[in-house]
C-alpha cells in the first residue's frame, strides 16, 4: 500500500433533497403531522428520492470512479404479522398512472420479460446472473406481501436511485458512449432475493442497455461483505456487550416496555418472548402497515380477554415506539462496544474498498463498484469510518452511500513526483450518504489535509485554503464541499485500524483475551 502514498504525511425536474418530506397519497389512514412525517422517512417512497450533494466537484478534479453501497428496497415483514393478506405491498404503484415510479416499474418489467422471452440475451444470461441464476428477476406484481421479499415499491425505489445517479455520474464515467468494458463494472450482492433484485433494478436504470449486458454479478456470503476476513470471535463479544447495553436502556423505560409488550401481542400472529421485548423488531413489523397505507392491525378482544382499547394498535402507540427507537439510535454514538463491533465486522469490506481505490488509481478501473446489501452493511461501514448518527445507524429502505474518487489534474501537473506511475497524493474521495456530504465527519479525514471548496454554482467551484482563516459564511448557494486524501484511508487501514484493540492486525484483534 505504501507505494501509493506520497512523502508527506433535464436536472431541474429532479429537485435536490431538503428537509421537507411530502406525504404519500396512500397514507390517507394516518394524520399528517411532524411525528408521522419522521416515520414516513423510513419508508422512502420513490417520488421522494432526489439528487442531493452528489457529484458537486468540478474544475481541476475529474471523477475516476464511484463505489455505491445500497440497502435493499421496500420489503415484506421478517416475521408473520396479523392481517397480512389485507396489506397491499405494491401500494398505489400498480393502481395509478400518475406516478413516474409506475411507468418506471412497468418499463423495467417489460424489458426483463422481453429479454428472457426473446432469447436475445439468453447466451449471456447465465454469465450475467452468475451465482444468482435461477433467482426470480422481479418480485411478484400481485401486491401480495411476502416474508422478507422485495416489493414492486422496492424495485421502483432503486429504479429512481439509478436514474438520479446516472444524471450525476453517467456522462463523467462514460455510461452509454461505448467506452465501458466488462472490467469497468464490479457488482456484489448478498445471497438474498431482495438484495439481488435491488441491484438489478439499480443497474438497469443507471447503465445503458448495452452496458447492462456487460455486468457479471458476484455474491457475498456475508451481509458485511467481509470476503476473506469474516471469522472473528471478538466481534461477537462486542456485539453481545452492545446488545446488553440496549437491553438495559429498554428496561429503564417501563412505559416503553409495556407499550412494546402490548402492541407486539396484536401485531405478531405468533408472538414469542423475543418479539414482545424487542422494539426494533416491532418497528420493522409496523413499517409493513405504515409504508403501504394499510390499517393498523386489530384482534378479537373476546378471544384474548382484552378490553376494546387493547385490541387495536393506535397511531399514538406507533409514534411513541418510533420516538423511543430514535432516542436509542442517538445513544449509539456513545457506545465503544458498537464501534469496536462494527470495526471488526467492516474490516473485510474496508480492505476491499481500499483495494478497489488502488486499482482506480493504477488502472483507471473499475469505474462503478456496487455493493447491494442491508441496513447493517451500511451501519458497519459508516460506524467504522466514525460517521455515527441517527441517519447512518438506522438507514431507511433503499438508502445509498456513495464514495466518489477524484483525481486532481492540476496538482499532478505541478507535482515533482516521478512520472512513471500515478500516486495516491493526486487522488481524493468524498462520502455522500442519501444525498448528504458527510466527508468531513470521517474521523481520519478531519485535520488530515481535507481540501475544502465551496459551491458557487454547479459548474464553478472555488478552492479554499483549508489552513487559512476563512470568515466566509456559507449560504444555500455556497455550500461546503469536502475532499479527503485517499492517502488518509490507506494509512488508517494499514496503521491505525486496530489501535482501539491494542493490536496491529485482524487476527490479534479478533482473539478473545481473558
Amino acid at each position: 500500500m505504501y507505494k501509493y502514498i506520497g512523502n508527506e504525511d433535464s436536472i431541474s425536474a429532479l429537485k435536490h433533497t431538503n428537509n421537507d418530506t411530502p406525504m404519500r397519497s396512500f397514507s390517507k389512514n394516518l394524520k399528517p403531522d411532524i411525528k408521522t412525517r419522521r416515520i414516513f422517512k423510513m419508508c422512502n417512497p420513490p417520488e421522494d428520492i432526489a439528487i442531493g450533494n452528489e457529484g458537486l466537484v468540478h474544475g481541476n478534479y475529474t471523477l475516476e470512479g464511484i463505489l455505491v453501497f445500497l440497502r435493499h428496497g421496500d420489503r415484506g415483514p421478517l416475521a408473520h404479522v396479523r392481517n397480512i393478506s389485507s396489506v397491499n405491498c405494491a401500494g398505489d404503484l400498480l393502481n395509478s398512472d400518475s406516478f413516474d415510479s409506475d411507468v418506471n416499474f412497468r418499463s423495467y418489467e417489460y424489458f426483463l420479460q422481453n429479454l428472457t422471452a426473446s432469447g436475445k440475451f439468453s447466451n449471456v444470461l447465465p454469465q450475467f446472473l452468475g451465482p444468482f441464476h435461477g433467482f426470480p428477476l422481479v418480485p411478484p406484481s400481485s401486491g401480495e406481501c411476502q416474508l422478507g421479499q422485495l416489493t414492486p415499491v422496492g424495485v421502483s425505489q432503486h429504479l429512481k436511485t439509478g436514474q438520479i445517479l446516472r444524471i450525476v455520474y453517467g456522462d463523467k464515467l462514460g455510461v452509454g458512449n461505448g467506452s465501458i468494458s466488462a472490467g469497468d463494472i464490479a457488482v456484489y450482492s448478498t445471497r438474498y432475493r431482495r438484495t439481488f433484485q435491488s441491484a438489478l433494478s439499480f443497474l438497469f436504470a443507471f447503465l445503458s442497455s448495452e452496458d447492462f449486458q456487460k455486468v457479471t454479478l458476484q455474491d457475498s456470503q456475508s451481509i458485511a461483505f467481509c470476503f476473506n476476513d469474516c471469522a472473528c470471535p471478538s466481534a461477537e463479544k462486542y456485539r453481545h456487550r452492545f446488545s446488553t447495553e440496549s437491553s438495559e436502556h429498554f428496561r429503564s423505560h417501563p412505559a416503553v416496555v409495556k407499550l412494546v409488550s402490548t402492541v407486539a401481542e396484536i401485531v405478531f400472529e405468533m408472538p414469542d418472548p423475543t418479539h414482545t421485548s424487542d422494539p426494533i423488531a416491532l418497528r420493522d413489523a409496523l413499517l409493513t402497515y405504515v409504508c403501504h397505507g394499510a390499517q393498523l392491525p386489530c384482534i378479537d378482544g373476546f378471544s384474548v380477554n382484552k378490553s376494546p382499547q387493547e385490541t387495536c394498535v393506535h397511531m399514538e402507540q406507533v409514534t411513541g415506539l418510533f420516538a423511543y427507537t430514535e432516542w436509542e439510535a442517538r445513544q449509539y454514538v456513545k457506545s465503544s462496544n458498537l464501534k469496536r463491533y462494527c470495526l471488526l465486522r467492516a474490516y473485510g469490506l474496508m480492505r476491499d474498498i481500499v483495494s478497489h481505490m488502488l486499482r482506480i488509481i493504477s488502472e483507471r478501473k473499475p469505474k462503478l463498484i456496487l455493493y447491494s446489501g442491508h441496513d447493517r452493511t451500511l451501519q458497519y461501514l459508516t460506524t467504522a469510518l466514525g460517521v455515527v448518527s441517527e441517519i447512518t445507524t438506522v438507514p431507511h429502505y433503499a438508502s445509498r452511500l456513495v464514495l466518489e474518487v477524484y483525481k486532481n489534474r492540476a496538482q499532478q501537473a505541478t507535482s515533482n513526483q516521478p512520472k512513471d506511475g500515478p500516486v495516491a497524493r493526486d487522488f481524493f474521495f468524498r462520502l455522500v450518504f442519501n444525498g448528504r456530504d458527510l466527508t468531513n465527519h470521517i474521523h481520519f479525514c478531519r485535520g488530515s489535509g481535507i481540501v475544502l471548496m465551496h459551491q458557487l454554482n454547479k459548474y464553478n467551484i472555488t478552492e479554499i485554503n483549508h489552513n487559512a482563516t476563512n470568515s466566509h459564511s456559507w449560504t444555500k448557494k455556497q455550500s461546503p464541499v469536502y475532499l479527503c486524501p485517499i492517502e488518509s484511508i490507506i494509512r488508517f487501514l494499514h496503521d491505525d485500524y486496530f489501535l482501539s484493540f491494542n493490536a496491529t492486525n485482524f487476527k490479534d484483534a479478533c482473539a478473545i483475551h481473558s
